[in-house]
């Protein structure tokens, strides 16, 4: 090994495991050096994004106070690999999360975020992110694989509500925003960056990101008009909105829990579920100017799905061919050119699921650099 080039030895640690890649750093200076570097780094977080497999996330215990508050729950950290057939759900951490009176929780881009802490499961490290002075409507997190950083944009509502869950009924109300950078080894930001950017909306629906553009889709006003609103997360500069496309199955009765946004093989997708016909319709952006959309895929879903979906993302396999992974009351992997199920094992207490990548990203430096050999 020692008579490889350099650039080949770093193209083979870039395909292991990131278990494998931390063990490894043991091996020797040299080998604990390139590991360690920047270059390292960035090189095996980009290469990872075509190796997902499926973070779980287990809520089974929760303790409330006498008059019914919650006061904790507990969280399980499992992974899950999706590319084999009835794969087991190995579990990794647990921690016990203490609420409070604004308590929130997401799946975001390799991160969870609740109650004004970050989790990264990779390192199992848990930290406090700046207390916001606004009530909340949603986190989201996105990776920037540039300079190897996260970015956390905050949208919250100039009028005091309920946390996460944000919906004023009818009445539009003032949504605005604020990031929060996290790097590579830290530190932790002490204050959000507030943006000018405003919105007058009623609630949000739902949020993805797709090649680095964060994506809402809000509500607003008794017609239940609803738009896309859209950032670029490196630059912090917001799009024009579009409108959503019309779908007979839900269109005289909207129901939140029937549409969603998603990423799609890095293209933004808008799913329509309708219980009654058990299909979902995949709409795509034609054109953003002219704010056009095409339906490209109509997926026939059994009922063992039941009222409630969602699109967990895409695995990519061989050439253009991909599994989408779709979560109900069944996790599921549905592959559009075969037209072929495949069933996974879902754990049957309260869970989320998202796509997970190794990525080497430390939250916080917990050492000083010596000459020990292990992270």
């Amino acid at each position: 090994m020692d008579t490889l080039p350099c650039e080949v030895l770093v193209n083979i640690l870039c395909r292991l495991s990131l278990k494998h890649v931390h063990q490894l750093q043991t091996v020797s200076k040299l080998w604990f050096k390139i590991i360690s570097s920047p270059h390292f780094r960035r090189l095996y977080n980009v290469k990872s994004m075509n190796r997902p497999q499926a973070r779980v996330v287990q809520v089974p215990d929760t303790k409330f106070s006498p008059s019914w508050e919650m006061i904790s729950r507990t969280i399980i950290i499992s992974a899950m690999d999706l590319n084999i057939d009835n794969g087991e759900i190995h579990e990794e951490f647990s921690f016990e999360d203490i609420m409070s009176p604004q308590h929130s929780f997401t799946i975001s881009s390799n991160l969870i975020i609740f109650n004004h802490k970050v989790c990264n499961p990779t390192t199992k490290e848990i930290i406090d992110i700046p207390i916001s002075s606004h009530p909340s409507i949603s986190f989201d997190a996105t990776y920037i694989p540039s300079n190897n950083t996260y970015k956390v944009v905050h949208l919250y509502g100039t009028k005091p509500g309920h946390d996460y869950n944000f919906n004023y009924g009818n009445t539009p109300v003032e949504f605005r925003f604020e990031t929060l950078t996290l790097r590579d080894g830290g530190p932790i930001p002490s204050s959000w960056k507030a943006l000018t950017h405003q919105e007058w909306f009623s609630s949000k629906i739902e949020s993805t990101c797709v090649n680095g553009v964060v994506h809402w889709l809000l509500e607003r006003g008794l017609r239940k008009e609803r738009r896309i609103i859209s950032m670029d997360i490196e630059s912090e500069n917001f799009l024009s909105s579009i409108g959503c496309p019309n779908n007979p199955y839900v269109e005289e009765a909207p129901i939140l829990e029937n549409v969603q946004l998603a990423d799609l093989n890095g293209r933004l997708c808008l799913a329509y579920y309708s219980e009654e016909l058990l299909r979902m319709d995949l709409y795509f952006v034609k054109d953003r100017t002219n704010q056009e959309w095409v339906k490209e895929h109509t997926i026939n879903l059994s009922a063992g799905m039941g009222s409630w979906f969602k699109i967990v993302g895409y695995v990519q396999l061989q050439g253009n061919n991909g599994d989408i992974v779709i979560d109900g009351k069944q996790l599921i992997l549905y592959n559009i050119e075969e037209n072929r199920f495949r069933s996974l094992p879902r754990p049957k207490m309260n869970i989320h699921i998202g796509l997970y990548f190794d990525r080497c990203f430390k939250l916080e430096s917990t050492m000083q650099q010596t000459d020990r050999f292990s992270i």
